[in-house]
């Protein structure tokens, strides 16, 4: 591949295992490792080592990449030993900023280390765990990358662009045994955790549906467009890495990717996922989902843009609930519906039909979820303690996949019976091909 280090085996084989020796041999220098004498990776001291200390390295300097590391530079650094050792992002100028930003957190002049390519950072020694940014065509192989090379993952969401590449994800993050923690940071709400645990506990009756409201797309491409020249601080086709050529236009790249079909599927997995995964959560079907889904979108006829300006999708669980995900002006959220009122959450407000029940304590016998006060705080003491976090891989591939599937449901304009166990469409040919997607070469998920 054009730009790419030629020391480094082929690109789209993900190597399984790469020593340290051999790391250095290919990836590293010695004026780079030298400049770091003092940064011993967390596996080396041990979990029980004093300074318990956990480097971070980012994937991805866009709005919510820089957004965890500030968590990590400001809010974790000092009192719980998470340092950003690195950063990593095609787009050189993006990677410079940050690494500015973190090395004034830190009241140094020379500190954080700046990457181009992935592999750069999946395979440091020195590295404890990865935050993954990037576009979403570009979840999967990175994190898979570096569960296979020893690091703990937290990858935004949505967790992943495919079903299959999810699948995959999961499985190697468990091989591994790694601690993987997906971005979907409502989880740590109290306002959340509050309406799921009032659901859970019956406070509403038995849930019949659950309405998720999301927003339209917050950009627009004209009917016509014209390829830009590629700037030299941006490799442009390893960004596009395993999606589909295409010329270069500043429209395409950055945060519009996600109205592209090729590297995102809108808001219905933008915004979608975090609301699907509450819905999920008080429903308690974190480990399983819908088997029917019937959807309508609206999608652009011209221009750049091919993701869907309305989204119109309800899905089936085998008891009968409901689960609907539809495009809203208003506030986007999640209400419950149940047979003795309804709740409804957002990440400002809690609001319920009795206001009443909204005060009431949860039980000493009643059901207790899982608490997180803070996303990052909570993935850096699961990386201590070897525990799974508040949105394990697992419970983010669930809530990725019905988006996933919701898109297909849009494309193919009919209704699909989705097997939540096998994760397949049962009889479906069609359908089971749009699970995954080919990867342009030299990439492959393998």
């Amino acid at each position: 591949m054009k730009n790419m280090k030629n020391n480094y085996p082929a690109p789209g084989a993900l190597r399984r295992d790469m020593p340290r020796r051999e790391f250095l041999r290919l990836g590293a220098t010695a004026a780079t490792l030298a400049a770091f004498p003092a940064i011993i990776p967390a596996s080396v001291l041990g979990k029980n080592a004093p300074s318990k200390r956990v480097n971070f390295a980012l994937i991805g300097c866009g709005t919510m990449g820089r957004s965890n590391l500030v968590n990590i530079t400001r809010g974790l650094a000092g009192q719980q030993g998470a340092y950003a050792l690195a950063v990593c992002d095609v787009d050189a100028h993006r990677a410079a900023a940050t690494v500015r930003e973190v090395n004034t957190a830190y009241a140094s002049s020379s500190a954080c280390l700046q990457f181009r390519d992935f592999r750069d950072v999946t395979r440091h020694p020195d590295i404890d765990a990865v935050i993954v940014a990037t576009p979403d065509h570009w979840h999967a192989l990175p994190a898979i990358d570096a569960v296979r090379h020893g690091k703990d993952i937290y990858v935004e969401k949505p967790l992943t662009l495919t079903v299959a590449e999810g699948r995959a994800l999961l499985a190697e993050t468990r091989k591994y045994n790694r601690i993987g923690q997906t971005g979907t940071q409502q989880r740590s709400g109290n306002y959340f955790l509050r309406a799921c645990e009032l659901v859970r506990n019956g406070r509403i009756g038995n849930i019949h549906h659950v309405e998720t409201t999301i927003p339209p797309n917050n950009r627009h491409c004209p009917a016509t467009w014209r390829p830009d020249p590629v700037p030299p601080d941006f490799d442009y086709n390893l960004w596009l890495g395993p999606a589909p050529y295409a010329p270069f236009t500043r429209q395409r790249t950055h945060y519009q990717f996600r109205f592209i079909l090729d590297y995102a599927n809108g808001q219905i997995t933008n915004w979608g996922t975090h609301h699907v995964d509450i819905a999920q959560w008080g429903l308690g079907r974190d480990h399983t989902g819908p088997i029917r889904y019937e959807a309508h979108g609206e999608f652009p006829t011209t221009g750049l843009f091919t993701a869907p300006t309305r989204v119109d999708v309800t899905a089936h669980y085998a008891d009968g609930t409901r689960l609907t995900i539809r495009t809203s002006t208003g506030q986007s959220g999640v209400r419950f519906h149940g047979s003795d009122g309804w709740i409804s959450v957002s990440r400002d407000r809690i609001t319920a039909s009795s206001p009443a029940l909204l005060k009431e304590p949860i039980g000493a016998g009643e059901i207790r979820l899982y608490r997180s006060r803070n996303h990052m705080a909570n993935f850096l003491e699961c990386i201590r303690e070897r525990k799974l976090p508040a949105s394990d891989i697992a419970t983010g591939h669930r809530s990725t996949t019905i988006g996933n599937i919701g898109m297909i449901a849009m494309q193919l304009r009919r209704t699909l019976d989705w097997d939540p166990v096998k994760e397949e469409f049962p009889g479906d040919a069609t359908a089971n091909r749009m699970l995954a997607r080919a990867m342009r070469g030299p990439w492959a998920l393998a």
